[in-house]
């Protein structure tokens, strides 16, 4: 892990990114800083005129909290930038710097209070498709949630089923798949624990295939 001397700490909590620098390689960072700056404030990325496909994310440390932007793009998900952060003790907004991200981007279940996961359970909720079966509603939502179905297998199961299958790969950028699979995808972690890395990157890419 990355640990951040205090003017890079300074210097990446300026660009709406330093709830980043310890979780992330500094050349990833470097990107991100990029990608993050030129966008406006109050919009989406957009990609030959297409809203690029976004995740949202509530994060904390022990002085501050925020929301993260993630757009997927070239087959990954990357933090694209994050909102004003509020110290949790005074409730008052950084005003150090500006470049963060509109609170309005935000979705309202976080906004108000909510959690992925009750969204996610929404989702779950009118998942009717059949059981081990790819869906495009799935597919175009990549996979946040998969299905009730591939969510309720063990590893055991799990690993039986991924040897059956073919699915273009998915990556992920700046988390282990490990992560990505159990706070982005609704994964269970006493149900996939024992999956190779190998079997954690086809099942995140079967999640995004629709499955």
């Amino acid at each position: 892990m990355l640990r951040s001397t205090r003017r890079k700490f300074a210097f990446y909590f300026g660009l709406g990114l330093f709830s980043l620098s310890e979780r992330l390689q500094a050349n990833v960072l470097d990107d991100l800083a990029a990608a993050s700056m030129p966008a406006s404030q109050t919009s989406k990325p957009i990609a030959n005129g297409i809203e690029r496909p976004e995740h949202w994310t509530a994060s904390e440390n022990s002085d501050w909290s925020w929301f993260e932007r993630e757009n997927f793009f070239d087959g990954r998900w990357s933090v694209t930038g994050i909102t004003t952060p509020i110290n949790r003790l005074t409730g008052e907004r950084y005003a150090g710097a500006t470049g963060y991200l509109s609170d309005d981007l935000v979705p309202e279940e976080l906004r108000a209070g909510g959690t992925m996961e009750s969204a996610t359970e929404a989702l779950f909720a009118v998942d009717g498709d059949e059981d081990g079966q790819p869906s495009a509603e799935r597919r175009s939502r990549h996979g946040r949630p998969p299905s009730k179905w591939l969510r309720k297998l063990n590893a055991t199961e799990l690993r039986i089923w991924l040897k059956r299958i073919k699915v273009p790969e998915a990556g992920v950028n700046g988390m282990t798949y490990w992560t990505h699979l159990t706070r982005d995808h609704s994964f269970d972690e006493v149900l996939i624990d024992g999956l190779t890395e190998d079997e954690q990157a086809k099942l995140h890419a079967a999640a995004h295939f629709g499955y």
